[in-house]
């Protein structure tokens, strides 16, 4: 469950959706473990598309 708070704007107003200031979860949540990843991770920067190596 997702906390009252993640559905609040900067004025305290609560919203019916999650405010799009709280989409980027791992901003403020961070792995704790190091354990191994569950799926593969194959990100790419978008600075980084396109650019030989």
């Amino acid at each position: 469950m997702i906390s009252v708070t993640h559905f609040q704007d900067r004025d305290g107003q609560v919203l019916a959706d999650v405010t799009p200031r709280r989409y980027f979860c791992t901003e403020c949540h961070v792995q704790q473990t190091d354990a191994r990843p569950l799926v593969p991770n194959t990100f790419v920067d978008a600075d980084d598309v396109g650019r030989k190596r």
